[in-house]
C-alpha cells in the first residue's frame, strides 16, 4: 500500500510496480482500519517536526517502523510508532551510511565496514 497527500500520485506509483505483486495506492484515509508489518515514513513531515496523518492501530504486532529521516532523538513518526506499539524502530541513518559505503566501493574498489561509522555517528 502506497499513500500520498495526492491520491492519484500514490495510485500511479502503485500501478508502476504491479508486476511485482498486488499493490495499491491512494490517500491516507485508505489506511483506516488496516495494520501493517512494515510502515515506512518517506514523507518530508519529519523535517518540520510533524507526523503524517496516520491512523491509530496501523502497526501490526511485531511490526517495524522505518523513518527515512535521521537526527538526534526520535522523530514524531517514531514517537507515534512507539506509542502505537511498533516492535522495532529504525531511522534513516543506516541507509545513509550504507549508501556511502556502496558509493565508496564503486569509486575505490573497497567496501568500508559501516558498523564503526554507525557507532561513531550514534555516539556523537
Amino acid at each position: 500500500m502506497i499513500v500520498n497527500r495526492t491520491a492519484h500520485k500514490a495510485r500511479d506509483l502503485a500501478e508502476h510496480f504491479t508486476a511485482l505483486g498486488p499493490i495499491s495506492g491512494g490517500a491516507y484515509s485508505a489506511l483506516s482500519g488496516q495494520s501493517f508489518d512494515i510502515v515506512i515514513n518517506a514523507t518530508s513531515a519529519s523535517l518540520g517536526g510533524e507526523l503524517p496523518p496516520l491512523p491509530a492501530r496501523i502497526f501490526a504486532p511485531g511490526s517495524l517502523a522505518y523513518e527515512m529521516m535521521y537526527g538526534r532523538g526520535d522523530t514524531p513518526f517514531l514517537l507515534f510508532a512507539r506509542e502505537e506499539g511498533a516492535a522495532r524502530l529504525s531511522d534513516g541513518l543506516g541507509m545513509l551510511v550504507e549508501q556511502a559505503a556502496e558509493a565508496f566501493q564503486l569509486w575505490r574498489g573497497v567496501r568500508p565496514d559501516a558498523a564503526p561509522v554507525m557507532a561513531q555517528l550514534r555516539s556523537a
